[in-house]
């Protein structure tokens, strides 16, 4: 003997279909921030003194990934940590990759400005 579930006029229920979003919910400002704070170890009263290295970074790595999820901008945020390798002594990580990421950022800049110069010819 078999038990079916049927709905008020004896008709079985269609399954429910399990909807997952597209899309990667996206966190931004301050939830971002601490996010990428964290990865530095770095405390609540520390996140906002470097907030706006921690701006730069997120902006660097907006630029190093399609993605705007926290996980790829953190990943993109790691890789350059092993790209440019260990800061001098005394520095902090933060610090040092703000900088590089400000550099970058800046020279990216320029040279889109370059181009701007070499097209309009």
């Amino acid at each position: 003997m078999d038990i079916q579930v049927v709905d008020q006029n004896g008709n079985e229920p269609q399954p429910l279909e399990n909807k997952v979003p597209e899309t990667t919910p996206v966190i931004t400002g301050q939830m971002m921030e601490q996010s990428v704070g964290q990865m530095f170890d770095l405390l609540p009263s520390e996140i906002s003194r470097y907030s706006d290295k921690i701006q730069t970074l997120i902006a660097y790595a907006k630029t190093q990934t399609d993605s705007t999820s926290p996980e790829a901008l953190k990943w993109a945020i790691r890789s350059l940590q092993g790209r440019v390798g260990t800061p001098p002594l005394g520095q902090k990580w933060i610090n040092y990759l703000g900088q590089y990421a400000w550099i970058k950022l800046e020279s990216m800049k320029l040279q889109k400005e370059v181009e701007n110069y070499e097209h309009s010819n």
